[in-house]
């Protein structure tokens, strides 16, 4: 039988982005990405039952024990929808956020992440926007970019940023140097693999998608074989990205998941 593979010294990380309730909720989301909120409702407790929590990346680095919950890009869904079912079961999240999204359409508002953030969720940095990926930018413009993306949030948040998701999950080699430099202690990316504390400064994380079935999530946290799938589709896809690059990659997947380029 697959095993718990939780506990207060490892655990998994996982990536959402946007829930949805009725039709609208999904403007503005990558549908690839948009998931059902009964179907999270679901995924939260077993979260829950299996690894005993449903906490934050920040409150698992201070040394609480669980599955960590992150959320990319700030959508508005993160706050009419996770954050009220997050609070309802006493679970906590990360929200990576771009400062030049923040308050646009589809977007929460600064004053709906300022809420989040007292009632203890976790606000943290996606990058300034999410125009260009980081693998775009000489080292100058990424320090500046980082640095003007983690004071802007503290700022408008009134808490420390410390944590660090590159959009798209697009890096340089050079980035975790470069966002230490500019005072983040840690860097969550993409690539799905499970996390310990053992010094290290980036980590992966799962994606869960809307096509994620709950048998096949159930065997995400139990470090069953869909944790094995995920691993493989990443393998492929950033083979894939190599291949052809990131402006043509993203043409391509929008043609056949329905994604807007410039998200």
């Amino acid at each position: 039988m697959d095993q718990v593979a939780t506990s207060s010294d490892a655990t998994l990380a996982l990536m959402y982005h946007a829930l949805w309730a009725v039709d609208d909720d999904k403007a503005g989301a990558d549908p690839h990405y948009a998931v059902p909120l009964p179907r999270f409702a679901e995924q939260l407790a077993l979260c829950q039952r299996i690894g005993g929590a449903a906490i934050s990346a920040r409150d698992w680095l201070s040394g609480r024990a669980g599955v960590i919950l992150t959320f990319d890009d700030g959508h508005l869904s993160n706050h009419r929808l996770a954050f009220p079912a997050l609070r309802a079961a006493g679970a906590g999240a990360d929200f990576f956020v771009n400062p030049a999204q923040v308050g646009t359409s589809g977007f929460a508002s600064w004053a709906e992440l300022r809420e989040m953030g007292e009632a203890g969720m976790s606000i943290q940095s996606h990058g300034l926007d999410h125009r260009n990926y980081l693998t775009t930018l000489s080292p100058s413009r990424l320090r500046e970019e980082l640095h003007r993306a983690r004071m802007e949030i503290e700022e408008k948040i009134g808490q420390p940023v410390t944590l660090l998701a590159p959009p798209g999950g697009r890096a340089p080699r050079d980035l975790e140097q470069i966002a230490r430099e500019v005072g983040y202690a840690h860097v969550f990316g993409s690539n799905p693999e499970s996390i310990s504390r053992d010094g290290r400064h980036s980590h992966g994380r799962f994606a869960v998608t809307a096509g994620l079935e709950q048998p096949a999530f159930e065997s995400l946290l139990r470090g069953g074989r869909a944790r094995l799938r995920a691993q493989v589709r990443h393998a492929v896809l950033a083979l894939a990205k190599r291949a052809l690059g990131d402006n043509l990659y993203e043409r391509t997947r929008a043609r056949f998941v329905g994604t807007s380029v410039d998200h």
